[in-house]
């Protein structure tokens, strides 16, 4: 029986690469992992930027996830969070199943309902 020898995806150059970008802010995101493979050590790699991200996770470094955004930019509002903030402007409880109405009838129940100063789900 022969026994074959593991090769490592990533050489001890890359591995420090994926560090020293770490240590430089603290933490990685996806925008940091496209940074790594333009480093000298990635050059003629098939590695792709998800999979740094699974380097950076298996090395138990911090990685974090882009938050979601609509496409004005603004964070993206569950249904059940606008369906809370009805409850809140009407002083109510127990509207949690209005949270199966469409999202754009949810948002312009909330319009309605609350005062036009302190809107807090757009």
């Amino acid at each position: 029986m022969t026994t074959t020898k593991k090769v490592a995806k990533y050489s001890p150059e890359m591995v420090s690469a994926i560090r020293s970008a770490f240590e430089a802010k603290g933490f990685m995101d996806a925008q940091s992992c496209a940074d790594v493979l333009n480093d000298a050590a990635f050059a003629g790699s098939e590695i792709t930027q998800r999979g740094v991200i699974a380097k950076v996770r298996s090395m138990g470094l911090e990685y974090r996830k882009a938050e979601k955004v609509t496409k004005s930019g603004d964070p993206v509002a569950t249904k059940e969070a606008i369906v809370s903030e009805i409850e809140n402007a009407l002083g109510v409880t127990g509207l949690k199943s209005l949270a199966k109405a469409e999202k754009g009838a949810l948002r312009l129940l909330l319009d309605v309902v609350s005062p036009h100063d302190a809107r807090a789900v757009s």
